[in-house]
């Protein structure tokens, strides 16, 4: 009866030993299937206590590093050591905005676009990489979602005469699944051409040169409180609008109603230039990458920075409160993202696909692609991801809602031979015992 137990424990063991085999093969095979063969061009290198995670971004291929033509891109779900878990090509302008809205669930804006610069939004579910597509919500930049009542916030473009110059305008328009507008700022209503950027910056739409005034690159939705925030490049200037009224609560930067402050308490009249991706990450604390991009006091600085501006409604000041500036090889005078992540590190996205511009000569060392640096609050760098010249990121999210699949570890071909030999024998004694 003793011998018997132990054998039936036994042919256990060797199930349970098969079954573990069974699902790591199976993992693997789903995770080389929506990888597609696809390497991630990335060196890492790792200083200190660095966080670990996933991270999900857009990587744009270009023909040459100084080239404004991509090849393709790719939507890369990556672990931080590098490890690649799903991937998405195209061969279109695309994967800017991409933002985690639910748990294994991206939403980006691309495949394809449908008219230059403005792309269609779609829900990404990667593990069962499963497509959910809203072909008429269309914007450029970036789009925020609301899933209370399902509805999208986006930015547009359209041109006005003013004078005898011919002007390009941003708008937010709030659309439902359909595309339909609900809602819309216009910010011909805010900011006059008074405001443009003394440096003469111009854009091609629809053919023509036209006044690149505003140039919005990012929204943040507060929903529940019918509040949104935006931030316009050319302006030096984000805002805070009140969706019910259509009015502007307040504006802070070059163009605002906040007297800025520098390190040592004194009114100066710019804090950042050309920022991208603004948001608040506390209350009236906001995140910002500071490309110093059209410096007006010093157009050849090259610093790009990440840094937190903290705004005081009483007093109507605003000040940075905390920053990391990267030294002029890092310099990237277009895109990128400043990001707390989970364990309370900063990582900032340097992610123009070259770093080598006539402002920032003579070049000293090698030149990159895009740079990702992870500092902590100390302002010391915890590590560095590097990618070749000729590729670059906009921006990344951080997945911090992943499901919890249960971790098995890799397994070799010589180590699955001695398992499968070791079950062996149980296997074959299972059959010679008795049925009960």
């Amino acid at each position: 009866m003793l011998a018997l137990k132990k054998s039936k424990r036994a042919i256990l063991v060797s199930e349970i030993i098969i079954a573990i085999v069974v699902s790591l093969l199976l993992v693997q095979t789903i995770e080389t299937v929506n990888a597609q063969g696809f390497v991630v061009p990335v060196q890492i290198q790792t200083y200190g206590n660095a966080w670990e995670g996933e991270i999900a971004f857009g990587l744009w291929n270009f023909t040459a590093p100084s080239s404004g033509e991509i090849t393709n891109s790719f939507l890369v779900v990556m672990k931080t050591d590098g490890t690649l878990e799903y991937v998405r090509e195209s061969s279109d302008f695309s994967y800017e905005a991409v933002k985690n809205i639910a748990q294994d669930t991206l939403m980006f804006a691309g495949e394809p676009a449908p008219t230059p610069f403005l792309e269609s939004t779609h829900f990404w579910n990667y593990p069962s990489n499963t497509l959910v597509d809203f072909p008429n919500v269309i914007g450029h930049h970036d789009v925020e979602y609301n899933p209370v009542n399902n509805t999208f916030l986006t930015l547009t473009q359209y041109v006005r005469t003013v004078g005898d110059n011919q002007v390009l305008y941003d708008m937010i328009v709030e659309e439902d699944a359909n595309g339909s507008v609900l809602w819309s700022w216009d910010t011909y209503n805010f900011v006059p051409l008074s405001e443009a950027d003394p440096f003469n910056l111009t854009a091609v739409f629809n053919g023509q040169t036209v006044i690149d005034l505003t140039h919005a690159n990012a929204i943040q939705w507060d929903y529940n409180n019918s509040v949104v925030y935006l931030n316009l490049r050319h302006q030096n200037t984000f805002y805070k609008i009140n969706m019910t009224t259509g009015g502007l609560i307040w504006a802070c930067g070059q163009f605002g109603n906040f007297t800025l402050l520098d390190d040592k308490g004194n009114p100066v009249t710019n804090l950042w230039y050309h920022s991208h991706s603004t948001e608040e990450v506390a209350p009236n604390v906001f995140s910002m990458f500071d490309n110093d991009f059209d410096n007006l006091t010093n157009p050849n600085d090259c610093h790009s920075r990440i840094i937190e501006v903290t705004v005081n409604e009483q007093s109507m000041t605003a000040s940075v409160t905390w920053s990391w500036e990267a030294p002029t090889q890092y310099w990237s005078p277009y895109w990128g993202k400043h990001d707390i992540l989970p364990n309370g590190d900063h990582i900032g996205v340097f992610g123009s696909q070259t770093h080598q511009f006539p402002q920032n000569k003579p070049w000293v060392g090698n030149d990159t692609g895009a740079v990702l640096i992870e500092v902590n609050q100390q302002g010391n760098i915890v590590r560095t991801y590097t990618f070749p010249p000729g590729y670059g990121i906009y921006r990344i999210e951080e997945l911090t809602n992943r499901s919890s699949p249960p971790v098995i570890p890799e397994i070799d071909g010589m180590t699955l031979a001695v398992l499968f030999l070791a079950a062996m024998p149980f296997v074959l004694l299972k059959r010679k015992l008795p049925k009960r």
